[in-house]
């Protein structure tokens, strides 16, 4: 219905662009005065929703079957067919879609029932009631039970792979035709098998050679080279050394002396990726001046920066403890010039008021002055 009310909307949009015959033409002999015009002399053009030579044929909606139209985009159900687009059967037992001698009966939608006779089943009962549909299924393992739909004497059963028996109840050894290649090695996993390759193998069966060079593992524009026996090599340029090409050379001059070194092919473990270099010949030139400018210093940069630290350490704990020991005895010198200023003002009145008479007094001193400081003038108790 939404197509149709979609199409419906969109000639009543068009319905109004209705072009009439241009002035002073006249259009084809029984043109339809309405539905169709001309811009030409003996011309029929159509109005959207009209067809025909003569555009006295309506245009039926999208998709009609067996219906027409009055209007333009109708679908008007011819007899014994419903629907919106006129394509559901009002009588399908005409067509007699039930076999086997059954009874076909119609739901008035458009649908229909079969009522199988004894032995059939289906929904145009062309299953005959076999041992697969009365036993139900022996197949084990996922095994699909047939009976060659009913007509046989007995069910039988078409099994999945890894399994065999009149039942899919034996578990087949599926490493027994050995499936995996290139001495890969083989193990049943129940519906299957798997297979371990060997190094430079690879794929369900081991079938395909791994392609090293693909990776792109040689370096600083080395050439990748695959090797027979599985692996790959790198070819190196001069400036570079290594299994990858990854290290630089390195070239330096020792006063007209030349000294050889020879690099060794990388033969790596048999499990290993087989990468190998090329032998090379490398120049080592060192000269006096070199050796000399170039001499390592006594003390390395960390061992400067240990030292320093060391000696102001040191430094600072010289500074606190002479530091401690000057203020103690900077406080006991206070201390004790404050009480010798009392002591001789003591004393000058004790003068004064004594009248010449000889009198004793009793000092008691604080515990940081020293006593030796007066003994000199006055008598310990």
């Amino acid at each position: 219905m939404g197509l149709r009310a979609a199409a419906l909307i969109g000639c009543c949009c068009l319905l109004p662009l209705v072009l009439p015959a241009a002035p002073g033409v006249n259009c084809k002999t029984g043109c339809h005065p309405v539905n169709g015009f001309c811009e030409f002399p003996s011309e029929c053009r159509c109005q959207p929703g009209w067809q025909g030579a003569l555009c006295n044929q309506c245009v039926p909606f999208p998709g009609c079957v067996h219906g027409g139209c009055a209007k333009p985009w109708q679908c008007l159900c011819e007899e014994g067919w419903i629907g919106s687009l006129c394509d559901i059967d009002i009588h399908p037992c005409s067509a007699k879609p039930c076999t086997n001698n059954s009874t076909c009966i119609e739901t008035g939608d458009g649908g229909y029932i079969c009522l199988c006779t004894q032995g059939f089943t289906g929904k145009n009962c062309h299953l005959r009631k076999g041992p697969c549909i009365i036993n139900g299924s022996p197949c084990q393992n996922g095994g699909t039970c047939v009976d060659d739909n009913g007509f046989a004497p007995h069910a039988s059963c078409l099994c999945p792979a890894g399994f065999a028996g009149n039942f899919c109840e034996i578990d087949i050894d599926d490493c027994e035709s050995s499936p995996c290649e290139n001495g890969g090695t083989c193990t049943d996993i129940g519906v299957g098998f798997s297979c371990f390759c060997p190094h430079g193998y690879t794929g369900k069966l081991c079938s395909s050679r791994v392609i090293f060079c693909t990776s792109g593992p040689c370096e600083n524009g080395g050439t990748c080279s695959e090797l027979p026996q599985g692996g790959y090599e790198c070819i190196c340029k001069p400036e570079f050394v290594g299994a990858t090409c990854k290290h630089p050379s390195k070239n330096t001059s020792l006063s007209g002396v030349n000294t050889e070194t020879n690099t060794q092919n990388y033969n790596p473990p048999p499990k290993a990726h087989h990468k190998s270099v090329h032998q090379e010949h490398q120049v080592l030139k060192i000269t006096m001046k070199e050796t000399i400018q170039n001499a390592d210093p006594l003390l390395s940069k960390s061992q400067v920066i240990c030292f320093i630290v060391l000696g102001l350490l040191t430094c600072l704990v010289v500074l606190g403890t002479t530091g401690i020991v000057f203020f103690s005895k900077c406080e006991m010198w206070l201390a004790n010039a404050k009480y010798s200023h009392l002591l001789r003002k003591k004393k000058n009145f004790l003068l004064k008021s004594s009248n010449g008479e000889n009198l004793s007094v009793n000092i008691i001193f604080p515990e940081k002055i020293k006593l030796t400081n007066y003994t000199k003038n006055y008598t310990a108790i």
